[in-house]
């Protein structure tokens, strides 16, 4: 047996599905990606399509900015599923073995952030409701509710899984340190949520979004590099967090002691769109 004296200890068998190599589809997915989500594509596309108004007085933050959301989402959910649709069903096999362990580290994962969040949030000072979170729980009050379920807890999984471990760690780590990729992720990850503030966020906003970060990233290289494994967690991260501002924040007193909102309470729960 391996162990014995003499007898060297058996390699781990490496899993039977990989990232692959980078291709053509993977640009276009980015510079898709770039384009409608920071360079404004989507919302250009939105107004021509009639979706939402030209006119910027008339433009509703958060529902038009709701319908802006959903519709370069549905685009890139296409793009990712015709690039990467084989690598995330045969990183699937993953749950081959250990099968029970693995769907139970899903929520086991998300209660970890949590104790984490409260742990971090509870020695650095109150915690804060970042201007993504903000905007997230305002679309919950008014954008169609299936919609807002599809488009944080299926597309977005998806999309961001695709670009910051698939891409970041999964393919650049055939060149570069899978750890040094991994930091890179975990950076990316976060300062995506906070492109919208122009740099005008308070460092304690971060926490529940490294937090996440870290958690799915570690996951993703220990689960050898699944694709499908980093989904579902993020999946159920985002529908934990979903529900809570769908069914817990709605029960909680519209004041609390001290300068707190209801959802604020919630801060180290959500994590949102993550």
């Amino acid at each position: 047996p391996a162990g014995w004296p003499g007898r060297r200890p058996a390699a781990r068998p490496a899993p039977d599905w990989t990232p692959g190599r980078f291709h053509w589809g993977d640009a276009v997915v980015v510079l898709v990606y770039v384009a409608l989500m920071v360079l404004g594509l989507g919302l250009w596309l939105a107004v021509s399509l009639g979706l939402v108004p030209g006119d910027l007085e008339a433009f509703d933050l958060v529902r038009d900015g709701f319908t802006v959301n959903i519709v370069s989402y549905a685009i890139l959910v296409v793009l990712v599923l015709a690039v990467a649709w084989r690598p995330l069903v045969t990183s699937l096999r993953v749950f081959r073995t250990g099968t029970w362990w693995k769907l139970l580290l899903l929520p086991a994962t998300w209660l970890a952030c949590i104790v984490v969040n409260v742990i971090v949030l509870s020695l650095i000072g109150e915690a804060q409701t970042s201007a993504n979170q903000a905007a997230l729980e305002e679309m919950t009050t008014q954008a169609p509710p299936v919609l807002m379920i599809l488009m944080t807890v299926v597309a977005a999984p998806l999309v961001e899984e695709y670009l910051f471990r698939h891409l970041l760690i999964g393919k650049l780590s055939r060149w570069i340190n899978v750890w040094v990729c991994a930091v890179v992720s975990v950076l990316a990850f976060t300062l995506l949520h906070f492109l919208g503030t122009g740099g005008d966020f308070r460092l304690v906003e971060t926490v529940p979004y490294l937090t996440l970060a870290v958690a799915i990233t570690v996951s993703y290289i220990l689960m050898g590099r699944s694709f499908g494994y980093a989904v579902l967690l993020h999946m159920v991260n985002n529908g934990i967090a979903i529900a809570m501002l769908y069914l817990v924040a709605p029960l909680l007193p519209d004041t609390l002691p001290g300068p707190t909102a209801p959802t604020t309470a919630l801060a180290p729960l959500l994590a949102l769109l993550g």
